[in-house]
């Protein structure tokens, strides 16, 4: 995969229907951050990379078919099945798809359609890179880019995510922490959010 080509396609069909680019181009930056922080965890590749980046950046595009922002998690899954990619192949677009479309609400599950349709080994991609997008995208809850940087500490059983940025960041902790159950679930670990103490 030409990473240069992918990304600017990616770019392209976030800027035609993200109205909140800035929130979108951060979590990107945060999710892909975590990925490597959490390498020795995943076990996962570039192209699993370049994956999570481009659900990111796309996670919220189904506010431009759900305006009142019900269901937007499944309109952005249905808009980047349905667009008309050049450098993704299809077994990828699903799996980006549902990376987007589990950024929210109800964790992946065998009843969704869209999800049991995939390969066992797809099906574990899509759940090991949501589990990382969730917890970026309550790193932004605020869509005000409080955080700016995050390290991951791994020990025996839980893992540590340290955060630095613009305090008190309290809005944005509680919600990371809340969509930390998909990775918990996935690496088998408890994860627990810090940031420095106030001065």
């Amino acid at each position: 995969m030409n990473y240069t080509a992918a990304l600017e396609e990616v770019m392209a069909l976030m800027q035609a229907l993200e109205k909140e680019q800035h929130h979108v181009q951060h979590v990107a930056r945060l999710a892909v951050h975590l990925f490597d922080e959490l390498e020795d965890l995943h076990g996962l590749g570039d192209a699993d990379r370049i994956v999570l980046e481009s659900a990111a950046l796309l996670h919220d595009i189904g506010w431009s078919a759900a305006p009142d922002g019900r269901g937007h998690h499944r309109e952005s899954a249905r808009l980047i099945r349905e667009h008309s990619w050049e450098n993704f192949t299809a077994p990828t677009i699903n799996v980006m798809a549902q990376v987007a479309r589990y950024h929210r609400k109800s964790l992946p599950d065998l009843e969704h359609e869209d999800f049991a349709a995939l390969s066992p080994r797809e099906r574990e991609r899509v759940q090991l890179l949501a589990s990382i997008l969730r917890i970026a995208d309550g790193l932004d809850r605020g869509h005000v880019q409080a955080v700016e940087y995050v390290s991951a500490e791994i020990l025996p059983g839980k893992v540590v995510i340290h955060l630095s940025g613009r305090p008190p960041m309290t809005k944005e902790i509680a919600a990371a922490r809340r969509k930390c159950d998909l990775a918990a679930t996935v690496f088998r670990r408890e994860f627990d959010l810090t940031s420095p103490a106030p001065r």
